[in-house]
């Protein structure tokens, strides 16, 4: 483990954000991007209404009856059919679609399978002077592979130190009015990208993006099949250095010192609410996760895509 990684780590912590008890309500409209996440999306929804001037649910095709349990749930539904256009991907068009019509001084785009806490976004308000915030949370994770990868991921990408214009999209919280003066998800280099959240936040400039576990949980991927192909899906995209990508991957377990690799993921996984005995597995989680970024390049060079939410999305 590098004095470089230990600072990166120690350095993050600056970004962490916790609850804001008093802070004052705000006025905003949260979109819901939903595709098939009929089994998600009603905790989503019932989290969100009591700190939301309203929600909008866009449900984009699914099959899963998303539409008909949202609006049980208490939210507006936006239904779109058919696939999008060429040129964008299924999760900037329905955000653009949900924002549509907003009068509200804020929006905030949260993903179906996030369960915010209360005043999650008072708090994210009233702790940045952005125009935009952003949040990462706690994972909810339940199957073996998730359980093994994806908090090693976390702690990965905070060794590697966050890239330059670094954004959550599972909660995204945006002014309005700078949304609209770019032209929203409809930006041209937000459109058809597999990390919109990035590219939004770049268009928009000064983008606060926070670490927050005790403000959201997410569900990122439901097992294996999901895991590998959303990993696959965004990585290319997230790591266009891909050689100093596995580099931060891969030497704190090719070092002489490969039990430090395992102590620090060990206690990142503790503190971050995780189960600790899968840090012994550090090694393992860091070879898989390296695999998924070659692959991920591997695609993007070749133009082969990933099947994702049933459909073909280019890396």
């Amino acid at each position: 483990m590098s004095l470089g990684g230990l600072a990166r780590m120690g350095w993050a912590g600056r970004r962490f954000l916790g609850p804001h008890p008093g802070a004052p309500a705000i006025d905003v409209r949260v979109v819901i991007p939903a595709r098939d996440e009929g089994s998600v999306v009603a905790a989503c929804v019932a989290a969100i209404l009591p700190q939301a001037t309203e929600v909008v649910v866009v449900d984009d095709s699914s099959s899963d009856g998303t539409g008909s349990v949202a609006a049980a749930a208490g939210a507006r539904v936006v239904r779109l059919d058919g696939d999008p256009p060429a040129g964008w991907l299924g999760k900037p068009r329905s955000c653009l679609a949900g924002a549509e019509g907003a009068v509200t001084e804020w929006l905030a785009f949260v993903d179906a399978d996030v369960v915010l806490a209360p005043a999650a976004l008072a708090s994210m308000a009233a702790a940045t002077r952005s125009t935009s915030t952003s949040i990462v949370g706690g994972l909810d994770c339940r199957s073996f592979w998730e359980r093994l990868l994806l908090p090693e991921l976390g702690l990965a990408l905070t060794q590697e130190g966050f890239p330059p214009g670094f954004a959550s999209g599972q909660c995204f919280l945006v002014r309005r009015d700078h949304y609209e003066a770019i032209g929203g998800h409809g930006h041209p280099a937000v459109r058809g990208s597999v990390v919109d959240d990035r590219d939004l936040a770049l268009a928009l400039g000064g983008h606060d993006a926070r670490l927050a576990p005790a403000l959201m949980t997410a569900r990122m991927y439901s097992g294996w099949p999901a895991i590998r192909a959303g990993l696959t899906k965004n990585s290319a995209s997230l790591h266009p250095r891909s050689w100093s990508h596995l580099f931060w991957l891969l030497a704190p377990v090719a070092s002489r010192r490969p039990w430090a690799a395992i102590v620090v993921s060990a206690g990142g996984r503790l503190v971050a609410g995780q189960n600790p005995a899968y840090g012994l597995l550090c090694p393992l989680a860091r070879l898989m996760l390296a695999g998924f970024a070659v692959e991920s390049r591997i695609r993007a060079r070749s133009g082969r895509t990933v099947e994702w939410k049933g459909r073909s999305v280019s890396p």
